[in-house]
C-alpha cells in the first residue's frame, strides 16, 4: 500500500446500495484517472439502512449490510491490486443509540448507572432536576406524556425472558427489578415456587445506583443468570408464559400501573421537544439519536478505536479522517492519543477554520479537510462588486436590518435557546456547583451564569 501522503483522492459514499464490491469493481477506473487514495465513508457496524455510516451502532465489526468482513477484505485486497492506498473517515464522537442494535447504549438504558458502559457515554447521572437523578432523559414521544399513556401507545411486550417497552418503532428495554411483582403475581396464579424465587431474586438485585464495583458485577452476573433461569421456565411451561402474558395485557390496559412500572426505570420517556432544555445527555448537535462518547477516558478509546488501529498496522488503511473533533471535550489530547496508537497513519480533522483562525499546533495531524482552502475557493466564482445590491435585495426581502455582525449574533443566540439550549444549561450547572464552592463567587446566580456563558459562546 502508499504510505506517502496521499496526492489525489477520490470519495467513496458505500451504503446498501453500493457496497464494498460495488466499490471494489471500479478501483482500476479509480487508479486509471490517477488517483492516489480513495476515501472511503465511515463503515463500521452503522444503525439499520444507514445511508452515510456516522450514526455507527458497534465498532467491533464492519458493516454487514456492505458484505461485511469478507467484502472488507476483498475491497482492500482489489485496492491492493491497483495501487491504490485508502484513507478512511471515523467517527470518534458519537454513536447512534436506535433500538437494541446499540447493545452498550441499550445496557445503559436498562441498567442505569450499574451499567459496566454507563461511563461509556457523556451522561450528567446528577443533574439539578430531582426527577432526572440516575436517569436518561429519552425525549422519544410525539404528545406529552400523560396523553400517549391514556391513548395506550406504550406497552411492555415478552421476548422469551426478557421484557421491553415499545412505543410505535421505538424499543427500550424495562429495568430487571421493576419486573418483580408482576413476575410474583404470576408465580401466585400459577402456583410455581420456582417462578416466586426467580421474581424475589429480581428484587434483591443491588439498586442501579451503586458505585462498588465488586457489587456491581455481582448485580450483572445474577440479572443475566436470572434471565436466563426465566427462559428455560417459559420454554418448559407453556402455563407460565401463558399467564405472563396475561398479567402483561392487564398492566397495559392499566395507565396508572404502567405509569408507575415507567417510574422505575432508568430513563424517564417524554415528548420529543423537552430536549431543547432537559437533556441530560451530550448529542450531536440536535440530533436525539447520536449520542456523545466518553472518549477521554482510555478504555473507551481502546473500545471503539481496536480495529482501526489493526487495519493501519496490517497496512489496510493508511490514513484517518477524524469526523468533528471539535466535538470531543478535549481534542488535543484524543489526537495525541490517536498518534501514539496508530503512529504511520496520515490524520487529517474535519474542522472549519474561522476566517484568520489557524489550526492548533499542538494536534499532531496533517492538517484540515479543506473547508478553509474551499471557502477561498468559492470566492473566485462570486462578483464581489455586486455586493451592496445582494444586500439591499435581501433587506427588501426579509425585512429585517441587513447588519450581518448583528444577524450572526442574533441567530447564535436563537440556535443557543431553541437548539442547544441543554448544553448551555448543563455548562451553567457547572458552573454553579463551581461558584457554590468559592465564596468569592458563590453570589453568581444561575442566571447571570447562564447569560455569560450563552454570550461568551
Amino acid at each position: 500500500m502508499n504510505r506517502l501522503a496521499p496526492q489525489s483522492t477520490y470519495r467513496l459514499q458505500l451504503h446498501k446500495g453500493f457496497t464494498f464490491d460495488d466499490a471494489a469493481a471500479i478501483a482500476p477506473y479509480l487508479s486509471a484517472l490517477g488517483i492516489s487514495h480513495v476515501y472511503s465513508s465511515p463503515y463500521l457496524q452503522a444503525a439499520k439502512n444507514s445511508m452515510h455510516g456516522y450514526d455507527v451502532v458497534d465498532h467491533s465489526r464492519v458493516n454487514e449490510e456492505l458484505c461485511g468482513a469478507a467484502g472488507h477484505e476483498r475491497f482492500c485486497k482489489t485496492l491492493g491490486e491497483n495501487r491504490l492506498g485508502q484513507v478512511l473517515d471515523i467517527v470518534p464522537n458519537h454513536m447512534a443509540i436506535t433500538g437494541k442494535e446499540n447493545a452498550w447504549w441499550w445496557d445503559v438504558l436498562e441498567n442505569g448507572p450499574a451499567s459496566p458502559f454507563a461511563l461509556y457515554f457523556d451522561v450528567e447521572w446528577q443533574p439539578p432536576e430531582e426527577k432526572l437523578r440516575n436517569k436518561v432523559l429519552v425525549p422519544i414521544l410525539g404528545d406529552h406524556y400523560g396523553r400517549v399513556l391514556a391513548a395506550r401507545q406504550i406497552k411492555v411486550v415478552r421476548d422469551e425472558g426478557s421484557f421491553e417497552f415499545r412505543y410505535f418503532d421505538h424499543e427500550l428495554p424495562v429495568a430487571p427489578r421493576s419486573m418483580s411483582d408482576l413476575l410474583a403475581e404470576a408465580a401466585r396464579r400459577t402456583k410455581s415456587e420456582y417462578l416466586g424465587f426467580l421474581a424475589g431474586s429480581l428484587a434483591r438485585l443491588p439498586l442501579p445506583t451503586i458505585t462498588d464495583r465488586e457489587r456491581l458485577l455481582q448485580r450483572h452476573r445474577d440479572k443475566e443468570v436470572i434471565h436466563g433461569l426465566l427462559t428455560r421456565l417459559i420454554h418448559e411451561r407453556e402455563e407460565v408464559a401463558r399467564v405472563i402474558d396475561e398479567c402483561l395485557n392487564e398492566l397495559n390496559e392499566d395507565a396508572d400501573r404502567l405509569d408507575s412500572l415507567l417510574e422505575r426505570q432508568n430513563y424517564r420517556v417524554s415528548f420529543w421537544k423537552t430536549a431543547e432544555r432537559e437533556l441530560g445527555h451530550r448529542r450531536f448537535f440536535d440530533v436525539n439519536t447520536l449520542v456523545g462518547l466518553h472518549m477521554e477516558s482510555q478504555q473507551v478509546f481502546d473500545d471503539t478505536h481496536r480495529l482501526l488501529t489493526e487495519w493501519i498496522e496490517q497496512g489496510v488503511i493508511d490514513g484517518l479522517r477524524v469526523d468533528h473533533p471539535d466535538g470531543l471535550r478535549d481534542p488535543e489530547e484524543y489526537f495525541n492519543r490517536l498518534a501514539a496508537a496508530a503512529p504511520r497513519a496520515w490524520i487529517v480533522a474535519e474542522k472549519i477554520l474561522e476566517e484568520g483562525e489557524q489550526l492548533q499546533p499542538e494536534w499532531p495531524i496533517a492538517g484540515t479537510t479543506g473547508y478553509d482552502f474551499l471557502n477561498v475557493l468559492n470566492g473566485l466564482f462570486v462578483d464581489s462588486s455586486k455586493e451592496e445590491q445582494m444586500t439591499e435585495l435581501y433587506s427588501e426581502f426579509t425585512r429585517e436590518p441587513a447588519d450581518y455582525l448583528r444577524l450572526a449574533h442574533d441567530k447564535k443566540i436563537l440556535v443557543l435557546r431553541d437548539v442547544l439550549g441543554s448544553d448551555v444549561n448543563r455548562l451553567s450547572a457547572e458552573f454553579v456547583h463551581i461558584c457554590e464552592n468559592d465564596r468569592n463567587h458563590r453570589d453568581y446566580t444561575r442566571h447571570d451564569l447562564h447569560h455569560a456563558i450563552r454570550e461568551t459562546i
